[in-house]
């Protein structure tokens, strides 16, 4: 077992455990799960789940009879949704019964351990009374232990045996992480910086974007990601900013199929109807082959929302097609159409109109705001914080369309069938 960051990489040791014998039935193969002693359909989550629970068992030390696979949470709790990948018990001497001690979400190996895995697992864990989260693809693998005084998890730098899982051994490594250095304004304004800063990880901008949008996408990208600087807590009709929840690490799809991941700079949010959301902000530059569309390569602003299953983008703003540059002026101007998928624009417009507070629209365009690129952007600096809140709210105002939209298409099929 290696370490690559904070990700234990497994991938040599999982491959080298046998799978357990496959069978047919109707058809499909399957392999007999020596846990659950049942024929399971053969999937990539399955491979995955057979070879980490085999792991934990022969590398760890968990008896057999500790193991379950595929649990209805309801199992444990009654009316909490979902089914635990694995969970490793301990048994209660005392009262003569088992508990949960370590919930472990597996996923299959194209998937990446995002903060929203972990979320999903401390979800299921708070649930269940456990101590220990691990997540895994079958690659990498993180193990987590809840802290009471803190009421947190933190991350552990290995893969506890079950001793010490029992016995509560365990030491909480000191992750320093390192402070984030800003590119100062001359350092933006120099191509080959900016080309050698985007190709050290997650694309910023497109390739073929122009310098000014260059400069632009690493500079609030920058900001986005400079955690000294927060977006202030802010009350408008339509929203209310409540906490700027910092960076996340999260992979975020859209209608299309395409997924954008990396660290947004997330915020909770209450909408004008008193319910919760989280808001998350980022900037990617995009493949010449995105989408197989013939726009080339350029750099996007995505806004997410979270949904508890449906986590998705709310806005991808094309900047190299809509900002607008004023040359001389260091100043770029943020403009939208409306446009969502395949809703008429109109209805936003008309949305934005009807409940911005933020917003405006002007020339049948919505207006997200301007920035003067020709210096640091920070959150809190009231430029840009403007900025933020509308790209807030637009994101909101655009959910609600779609949203309604798809209420009344449902509602219409139903009217349909009947």
């Amino acid at each position: 077992m290696t370490e690559e960051g904070r990700f234990l990489i497994v991938e040599k040791e999982l491959k080298a455990i046998p799978l357990p014998a496959i069978y047919k039935r109707e058809g499909k193969e399957c392999y007999y799960d020596t846990y659950r002693k049942k024929l399971i359909e053969i999937t990539p989550e399955e491979t995955v789940r057979q070879r980490v629970a085999a792991y934990f068992e022969n590398e760890c030390g968990v008896p057999n009879e500790m193991i379950s696979l595929e649990v209805p949470m309801s199992y444990y709790v009654k009316g909490v949704a979902g089914r635990a990948d694995i969970i490793v018990h301990a048994y209660d001497l005392e009262n003569d019964c088992i508990y949960p001690v370590t919930i472990i979400e597996c996923k299959k190996e194209d998937v990446l351990l995002t903060d929203n895995v972990v979320e999903q697992a401390i979800r299921y864990c708070d649930a269940l009374g456990g101590k220990y989260i691990v997540i895994t693809n079958g690659i990498e693998m993180k193990m987590f232990v809840y802290q009471d005084e803190s009421n947190s998890y933190a991350l552990l730098d290995g893969i506890l045996p079950y001793k010490k899982m029992l016995s509560d051994d365990y030491v909480i490594p000191d992750f320093k992480t390192e402070k984030l250095t800003r590119l100062s304004m001359e350092e933006l304004k120099d191509q080959k910086v900016l080309m050698d800063y985007n190709e050290q990880g997650t694309w910023v901008f497109g390739s073929d974007s122009s310098p000014e949008v260059r400069c632009f996408a690493v500079n609030f990208y920058q900001a986005l990601l400079d955690i000294d600087h927060r977006l202030p807590p802010k009350k408008f009709k339509t929203f209310e900013m409540l906490e700027d929840f910092g960076q996340r690490f999260m992979d975020y799809g859209n209608a299309g199929g395409g997924h954008y991941f990396g660290f947004y700079r997330s915020f909770l949010v209450n909408d004008r109807f008193g319910e919760t959301q989280i808001v998350s902000i980022c900037i990617f530059g995009t493949d010449s082959n995105f989408r197989d569309e013939n726009r080339g390569s350029y750099t996007s602003l995505v806004v997410s929302i979270d949904r508890f299953k449906t986590s998705h983008n709310s806005l991808q703003y094309n900047v190299d097609r809509y900002a607008k540059v004023h040359p001389g002026s260091g100043l770029m101007e943020f403009t939208h159409n409306g446009q969502i998928g395949s809703y008429k624009s109109a209805d936003v417009i008309d949305k934005v109109k009807k409940y911005g507070d933020c917003l405006t629209v002007s020339n049948a365009a919505i207006n997200l705001g301007m920035l003067h690129t020709d210096r640091l952007l920070y959150l809190d600096d009231k430029e840009t914080s403007e900025f933020a809140y509308k790209l807030i709210e637009y994101a909101i105002l655009r959910e609600e369309v779609r949203r309604a939209k798809k209420k009344d298409k449902t509602q219409g099929c139903h009217r349909w069938t009947c």
